[in-house]
């Protein structure tokens, strides 16, 4: 898909991805955030996890390498251990009222999550 879901606006929208506008591969690999995919001929957004060596991995400021599993990982989560995250939600009243341009809270609250 060419967008991603965008909860800074309200109500959410589906905004064209950065990596998808780079429409060269030589547009594309010059860009630290970004990898071209040969199969699909389309710039996509660099996941760490898809870099496969440490000098690689070094290079982009939002990746950390892990010396111990010899995998590139996103620097937000290289320290962490995989963990559940519980999510609890108001069910009062107040959460089926209007939320802004919402129709009501719990649509709010969905957006808000889906982009987390």
């Amino acid at each position: 898909m060419g967008c991603h879901w965008d909860v800074s606006e309200s109500p959410a929208i589906c905004s064209e991805k950065y990596c998808r506008k780079l429409v060269t591969e030589a547009a594309c690999n010059n860009d630290m955030k970004c990898s071209w995919n040969s199969a699909d001929s389309v710039c996509k957004e660099l996941v760490c996890s898809d870099v496969a060596d440490q000098c690689g991995c070094n290079a982009r400021d939002f990746c950390s390498w892990d010396t111990e599993n010899k995998v590139c990982k996103t620097e937000e989560f290289s320290g962490c251990p995989p963990m559940d995250v519980v999510v609890v939600m108001d069910g009062s009243g107040s959460m089926s009222a209007s939320f802004g341009r919402h129709p009501h809270g719990f649509y709010a609250m969905l957006e808000a999550l889906r982009e987390w």
